[in-house]
């Protein structure tokens, strides 16, 4: 099952650049909750080889001989695109698994919270709240698929939810984008904070097991 956080190094090393140009030398990296979900191991292992030495690992957690443990600037979260101006570097992706068809106000979902507002095609998307997709998302939040952002029809089910997505192509197999880079068409994390009134470091922080980290160039 796909169930995929993309991590870019492009965009850290980015985000990280323009961070020591607004900071300057004293900056401290906050690399608490495993980085934000980001993965601790390869954030530190990339700012270490941009010559940034300073981090706020949080209770516990150990970091590189030679570098330093000291509280962070609050600036430093645009390290992972949770600034305005700074770009994502987390994109969480699932797998459709369904689409069909429905007709004029057929209910989505349980609880049918959502109806169908004109005959329509929905998507079942595999990611769910055990996954930490917050369920506030449900019928408010959208997610990138086939070029367009849908609205999440219906509540967020345990492992699966469902995107209204008109006349858009997709089948199964095609890839959901709940949040990522605003450039590729994803809502970004501050979209989804606004939505699920959740800060983006803690949705990408309480993102499950199931979800397997992949870093990209």
């Amino acid at each position: 099952m796909h169930r995929v956080a993309r991590l870019s190094e492009s965009a850290l090393l980015r985000n990280l650049a323009a961070l020591r140009d607004e900071v300057g030398p004293e900056l401290v990296l906050d690399v608490r909750a495993d980085a934000y979900g980001h993965g601790l191991d390869r954030v530190v292992e990339l700012a270490l080889g941009a010559g940034v030495h300073r981090f706020w690992p949080g209770i516990g957690v150990a970091v590189p001989r030679g570098t330093a443990s000291i509280g962070a600037d609050w600036r430093s979260l645009a390290l992972y695109g949770f600034r305005q101006g700074s770009t994502p570097v987390l994109t969480l992706e699932a797998e459709v698994v369904s689409v069909k068809s429905a007709g004029s106000g057929a209910p989505v979902s349980y609880g049918y919270t959502y109806r169908t507002a004109a005959p329509t095609r929905l998507a079942l998307v595999a990611l769910g709240y055990a996954d930490g997709v917050p369920r506030r998302a449900s019928n408010t939040a959208n997610a990138a698929l086939g070029g367009a952002q849908h609205v999440i029809a219906g509540r967020i089910a345990m492992d699966q939810l469902v995107l209204d997505i008109h006349d858009t192509e997709a089948e199964i197999g095609s890839v959901a984008a709940l949040w990522g880079d605003p450039a590729a068409g994803a809502p970004s994390p501050l979209d989804w904070a606004r939505w699920t009134a959740r800060t983006p470091a803690a949705l990408t922080a309480a993102l499950g097991p199931r979800i397997r980290r992949e870093w990209v160039a």
